[in-house]
C-alpha cells in the first residue's frame, strides 16, 4: 500500500471517529475545520463525566470548552501492536492557551471506527505525558512537531482489551 493511500485511509478512519465520538456526545458540537488551532468539538453545555466517558483531572467542562478529538485503533495491522494517538504542537498549543481538552477514542480497527473506549483529558496533564515532540523537517507542512502515545499512556488496558 503506498503512503498516500495510508495517509488517506488513517484521515478517513479518524474523521470516522470523530463523527461517531460528536454523535454520541449530544453536549459537543462540532466546528468546522482543519487548520491548527481550531479544535473538533466545543462543548455546548456543561459536560459531565459518566460510565462511558470519565475524565481524568476535572470535574466537568464548561460550555464553549475546545475539545481536540483523538482516535487510535485498538490494534494495528497484522503485527497487532497497540495504535497510538497522534497529536500536533501547534493544535497542543492552542488547546493549553484556551484550557481546552482532548477527548481520546479508541476505536475498533474497522474503517468506520467503532468507539471502545472514550476519556477526557485536559491539554494541561496531557502536556506532562508527552516525552518530546519530533521535529518536523518538511517547510511545505504547516505543523512544527508531533508526538504519537500509545493508548495505553491514556488508558488502563482492562478499559480496552477484554480479558
Amino acid at each position: 500500500m503506498s503512503s498516500s493511500l495510508e495517509t488517506t485511509s488513517s484521515v478517513r478512519a479518524g474523521n470516522n471517529a470523530e463523527s461517531a465520538v460528536i454523535q454520541s456526545i449530544p453536549e459537543l458540537e462540532y466546528v468546522p475545520g482543519d487548520e491548527p488551532g481550531i479544535p473538533d468539538a466545543r462543548v455546548s453545555t456543561v459536560l459531565s463525566p459518566s460510565p462511558r466517558l470519565p475524565f481524568v483531572g476535572v470535574c466537568v467542562l464548561e460550555k464553549g470548552t475546545d475539545v481536540e478529538i483523538k482516535s487510535a485503533a485498538a490494534v494495528v495491522n497484522q503485527t497487532q501492536r497497540r495504535g497510538r494517538f497522534n497529536l500536533r504542537k501547534r493544535q497542543h498549543d492552542s488547546l493549553l492557551e484556551r484550557a481546552g481538552s482532548y477527548l481520546f477514542a479508541v476505536c475498533e480497527p474497522r474503517p468506520e471506527r467503532p468507539v471502545i473506549a472514550m476519556k477526557i483529558v485536559p491539554a494541561t496533564i496531557v502536556n506532562d505525558v508527552v516525552g518530546s515532540w519530533i521535529p518536523i523537517e518538511d517547510d511545505s507542512r504547516s505543523e512544527v512537531a508531533y508526538a504519537q502515545l500509545t493508548w495505553t499512556a491514556i488508558f488502563d488496558v482492562s478499559e480496552v482489551e477484554e480479558p
